[in-house]
């Protein structure tokens, strides 16, 4: 074996990398950053073809497609369980900045989603110090964040040691915390996303997936688009002109959250999911029972109601920072009850 070092050639196994730093801001904490790299061309345009067919107006060139009915199949669309047509919108995330706990769970989603990931046997991870993240826990207790990053410290230290004395990644990365950040390409379908946002919206999961679907509809929302026809203005008789528009705007609405899209899994059913003794705490739960005893749906959460149960109780609205922006939603619960 040749003298062990930090050159790619020199270490153990040549099919080991340095993997590419984390992106992030100068002198800034890592946090997770997502990329739209792919998408379905026009997918309000396919979902107005899928959505015409259930009404037997069969679609024969989507170039026939008119922006109103675009919109039309997605309003529509929100009105029903018929989700299918979602299926056929698919999206090629790349994920960046996100702890190994975080895709350890991600993951799990099998159903319309299939992930690749940097594998910590070959990419030799350097700074680790500036790649672990810090819980928000940690960062704002001065005494445990010394903690933290006196063991970190260690640990990079000893990861590199290894490394350099010619163990193979495989073996060295052992020694990393689940807090290591990596990167994952996430594909999956609109459907699917719609679900596993119901479910890891909730205040149930840990913050990082708040954080991780904000950074995925701000990514659709800022997306380049693809380029799709129009048909011929019919206003015009005689025009045959075919115009060339992209659906950057398309993506804009599909990314607006609402009850049935981005909102944790109780603004689409209307009740708490997670009611079993095994399951955590949560500030909106509460309130989200007392509306659905009293048939208030989720559209209206956000604003106070008095119940005309003879006793005007009153119940609190819902903001939808309570949930999404609060870290600390799901570990303490606040006192909720009906005044």
């Amino acid at each position: 074996m040749t003298d062990q070092g930090t050159d790619v050639i020199r270490w153990a196994d040549a099919a080991m990398y340095e993997s590419q730093p984390i992106l992030k801001e100068e002198g800034a904490r890592v946090t997770p950053r997502v990329f739209l790299l792919n998408s379905t061309p026009d997918p309000l345009g396919k979902l107005a073809v899928d959505m015409l067919m259930y009404k037997g107006e069969p679609v024969y060139s989507q170039q026939d497609v008119t922006d109103e009915q675009r919109v039309w199949a997605w309003d529509e669309l929100s009105k029903t369980r018929l989700n299918t047509p979602l299926e056929g919108i698919n999206m090629h995330f790349m994920i960046e900045g996100v702890t190994r706990s975080f895709t350890h769970q991600l993951v799990r989603q099998r159903v319309g989603a299939f992930y690749v990931q940097e594998s910590l046997r070959f990419a030799v991870k350097r700074g680790i110090a500036d790649e672990v993240a810090i819980p928000l826990s940690v960062l704002n207790d001065e005494n445990a964040l010394k903690i933290w990053q006196d063991t970190v410290s260690t640990v990079e230290s000893g990861y590199s040691a290894l490394v350099d004395h010619g163990i193979p990644a495989e073996d060295a990365r052992g020694l990393l915390p689940h807090n290591i950040t990596t990167r994952v390409l996430y594909d999956t379908n609109l459907r699917a996303l719609f679900d596993h946002a119901g479910n890891r919206l909730c205040t149930q999961a840990q913050f990082e997936w708040r954080a991780v679907f904000m950074g995925i509809m701000q990514a659709m929302k800022t997306f380049g688009g693809n380029q799709y026809f129009v048909p011929p203005n019919h206003r015009h008789p005689g025009d045959t002109t075919r115009v060339w528009r992209t659906d950057d705007w398309q993506w804009e609405i599909i990314a607006t959250p609402t009850p049935m899209t981005f909102a944790p899994i109780c603004y689409k059913t209307g009740k708490c999911e997670f009611m079993s003794q095994l399951d955590r705490g949560c500030s909106i739960r509460e309130r989200v029972e007392a509306f659905h005893r009293q048939g208030i749906g989720s559209g209206v959460w956000q604003y106070d109601h008095e119940t005309p149960d003879g006793e005007m109780i009153a119940i609190r609205g819902i903001k939808p920072e309570e949930w999404m922006a609060n870290p600390l939603a799901g570990i303490t619960t606040e006192d909720n009850r009906p005044t």
